[in-house]
């Protein structure tokens, strides 16, 4: 060995060692919080919302009950949009807080619907609210309605509108008809 690799190795060889002594007090820490992160994100992380997700249902506006004729006030219903959840205090069931959009000419208290609807269209819930909406645009939340239980078969989707009598959802039908262009 030349003069200058053990000189080299003598300075160097004590700084590797003070970094592995390091190391190794830092490996065991590093080491467990690795694993217990993993370990957390596995059990409570995303395992939750993509049932949740996997669960959600679409929600649409139905169409012929997106307005609301009544003595000169108008009211109309433009979007719906939702957050699903798990509830597990009542036996898993799926729930779904639907927010929905729309327009109203002056204050009113506005009948409004949501129902859950199987493949087939077939109700499977439906539920009534009674909100007080004030002048002008305005966006509702409504309390979390159960559109199934988790591990169910099939797949519910839901609708909102208005609660609306014979004559207004026949007045909305024929003028669905005519935006359609299939006259009366």
């Amino acid at each position: 060995m030349s003069d200058l690799q053990a000189e080299n190795s003598a300075e160097y060889q004590p700084i590797n060692a003070a970094l592995w002594q390091r190391a190794r007090k830092l490996s065991a820490p590093l080491a467990l919080t690795v694993f217990l992160s993993g370990f957390l994100a596995a059990c409570l992380g995303p395992n939750i919302d993509q049932i949740v997700q996997g669960q959600c249902p679409p929600v649409n506006v139905l169409n012929t009950a997106d307005s609301l004729p009544r003595n000169g006030v108008s009211a109309t219903l433009s979007a719906a949009s939702l957050t699903c959840s798990v509830n597990r205090d009542s036996d898993d069931a799926l729930q779904a807080e639907v927010t929905l959009t729309g327009r109203v000419s002056e204050q009113m208290k506005l009948p409004i619907f949501v129902a859950a609807l199987d493949g087939d269209n077939k109700p499977l819930a439906r539920t009534q609210f009674a909100i007080t909406a004030q002048g002008g645009v305005f966006s509702l939340t409504l309390p979390p309605v159960i559109y199934g239980k988790k591990g169910d078969d099939g797949k519910a989707r839901l609708v909102a509108g208005f609660v609306l009598t014979p004559e207004q959802l026949e007045e909305n039908r024929a003028a669905y008809r005519q935006n359609l262009g299939l006259g009366d």
